[in-house]
């Protein structure tokens, strides 16, 4: 084999010690190259779940994103789950286009349902997660491919991510947008989100990115803000809540790093240690190994401030909900 095509096959696949290869996490050869606020193309974004809610009197529809994890298992946020009934959910991967043709998409209904404990004392203290086990493995593609974590170290000063998904693209708009869309977004400081949600307490659980124009809307929630480092893309958030779509208040995530032990524990419990093994948790490091800084992604901020995603799903209620008690 030529040296080439043999490092090509080693950045597709991970040794994982039991004499079986695997897929590195937050691999996506598809994506070549990204802009921010615009739609993507086929393939850019393989980890990306859409979650569909619906039962034999309600028609099935979009109702958040998610991220595949590894071959069993996607993360999405708590508030997601309108129904404890597993029946009621199905979940599409390789998915581009909620309305066309999708020659590359699998789905999956679920088996289990896991919500973070300490999300049913409040929506908006940083827990707003919830795992779900597919009721079959998924084999993976170009596709279909897991994401790689935050692990508990990993910080994110001075970083601009991706935020991808099905949402709308305007507050007055009547359904969610047909292919997945994509914009880069700044992650701002906790002190700075703090100053726009007074009645919520911005705790380290959680992380915060957006600008006016561009920002999370309904059909987003549960959908993940990606960072690139090198050339592996590691989820840093869960699109948990915020204000009027994109109005310019910056956006509320769960961080996935603070909540690595729990992610693991729910799946070592449920799925044994060879489900955990399988998902890869990674440190992003702010400013190393080309992640993407606020300042350098400022001029393809400006420009595609119109097209960007926009704001929450059902959180906006939620945090309504929360803070009129």
């Amino acid at each position: 084999m030529a040296s080439w095509a043999l490092g090509l096959l080693l950045l597709a696949f991970a040794w994982n010690g039991k004499g079986m290869f695997r897929y590195y996490c937050g691999m996506a050869p598809l994506n070549i190259k990204v802009v921010g606020g615009v739609t993507s193309a086929q393939g850019s974004w393989p980890w990306l779940a859409s979650l569909h809610i619906g039962s034999a009197t309600v028609a099935r529809f979009h109702t958040c994103g998610g991220t595949l994890l590894n071959q069993q298992w996607v993360l999405t946020a708590a508030h997601c789950i309108q129904s404890m009934t597993v029946s009621d959910y199905t979940v599409f991967l390789g998915r581009q286009t909620q309305q066309g043709p999708n020659p590359n998409e699998v789905q999956r209904s679920v088996l289990q349902i896991f919500i973070h404990p300490s999300y049913d004392v409040s929506p908006v203290n940083g827990s707003d997660l919830a795992l779900l086990r597919l009721n079959g493995a998924v084999q993976y593609s170009d596709y279909i491919r897991p994401v790689c974590l935050a692990d508990s170290v990993s910080t994110f000063n001075d970083t601009s991510c991706y935020l991808t998904g099905w949402g709308k693209q305007t507050q007055a708009a009547s359904a969610v947008s047909n292919v997945i869309q994509q914009t880069l977004v700044p992650v701002v400081s906790r002190a700075q989100c703090q100053s726009h949600f007074p009645s919520v307490n911005i705790s380290a659980a959680m992380l915060c990115a957006g600008e006016p124009g561009k920002g999370i809307c309904q059909g987003d929630s549960g959908s993940p803000l990606i960072c690139k480092q090198n050339s592996v893309w590691i989820q840093a958030g869960v699109v948990s809540f915020g204000d009027i779509c994109a109005r310019g208040i910056p956006d509320v995530y769960t961080r996935v790093s603070a909540h690595q032990t729990w992610i693991r524990d729910q799946v070592a419990a449920a799925g044994g240690s060879a489900g955990v093994a399988q998902i890869g948790f990674s440190s992003f490091v702010s400013g190393a190994g080309g992640a993407i800084s606020s300042s350098s992604s400022s001029s393809s901020s400006s420009s595609s401030s119109a097209a960007g995603l926009r704001h929450v799903t059902l959180s906006s209620l939620l945090l309504l909900t929360a803070l009129l008690g």
